[in-house]
């Protein structure tokens, strides 16, 4: 995701189940990417994305933030 969050690949995130085997067994439900989803949507097309803070919780949940910034 972080791939194709900087290189602004907005289609392949949104159909990532259908690209990606696993993702439906590490998302199995939507609503933990729907803020990511949702800020991506309201920064607009122009937009990209820009790590804030990677880490990951209790060794298996990645704790990551974006910013979205425009030109």
């Amino acid at each position: 995701m972080a791939e194709q969050l900087s290189a602004g690949l907005v289609e392949a995130l949104l159909h990532y189940r259908q690209q990606h085997p696993d993702a439906l067994r590490a998302h199995p439900r939507d609503e933990h990417l729907l803020p990511l989803f949702t800020a991506l949507g309201a920064a607009g097309p122009t937009a990209r994305a820009r790590a804030i803070h990677c880490g990951i919780s209790d060794h298996m949940i990645a704790m990551d933030s974006y910013a979205f910034e425009r030109d």
